[in-house]
């Protein structure tokens, strides 16, 4: 195959890995509000109006005498607690079901839409599976480009050389950094026996 043909090959290939990209987000999305929506904001400052609403009124001398401040400082906190977790978390859970079954039709509308685009990718693609990222096609239609590599394959091998490089570069400051850490440990140590037996010192003075 031509390089100007492997070109544009990877080129169409990219249009629908990003468009397939952007439908998978959109489905994580719709997928992280539901299972993690909340209205906490809300819920504390119902609770704290709350609170404070129930200490004016038991602080207040009306037809009854005022709660001791003892009493007061006692409901008032579980006033907030009741309103910011109990009925808080129990409305948010319910919210997170309804949101669960109607984000339903758009997900399964978004899931055949990727299933379509793989369909038409695979129909065309010369990149193999485990290549169709962004990254990847990006990265080896660069190796085409700047005339790195000649063929899809050498494009692959250099993609797969310094993904691996670049991995054990990670490796390595990963390495670093652990014993970087063990080192400021034993200097801690070192310093907290020095302390024990400067200490220990004194005392024998």
């Amino acid at each position: 195959m031509e390089i100007q043909e492997i070109y544009n090959n990877l080129k169409r290939s990219r249009t629908f890995i990003t468009e397939y990209a952007d439908l998978d987000s959109r489905i994580w999305h719709l997928q992280f509000n539901a299972q993690h929506y909340n209205r906490r904001k809300l819920f504390n400052i119902i609770g704290l109006a709350a609170a404070v609403l129930l200490a004016l009124i038991l602080s207040s001398e009306g037809s009854t005498p005022a709660a001791p401040i003892g009493v007061i400082l006692y409901m008032a906190p579980i006033t907030y607690l009741f309103f910011r977790f109990g009925v808080g978390n129990v409305l948010d859970y319910f919210k997170r079901k309804r949101l669960s079954k109607q984000i339903l039709p758009e997900l399964r509308k978004l899931s055949a839409k990727m299933n379509t685009i793989a369909d038409e990718l695979d129909s065309f693609t010369i990149l193999p599976e485990r290549y169709r990222t962004i990254h990847a096609v990006d990265t080896i239609g660069n190796y085409i480009v700047n005339k790195r590599a000649d063929t899809l394959k050498e494009a692959i091998n250099l993609y797969e050389d310094e993904l691996h490089k670049h991995n054990q570069l990670r490796n390595q400051q990963l390495h670093i950094q652990q014993n970087n850490h063990i080192i400021q440990q034993n200097r801690e140590m070192i310093k907290a026996q020095k302390i024990t037996n400067s200490r220990l010192r004194w005392l024998d003075i």
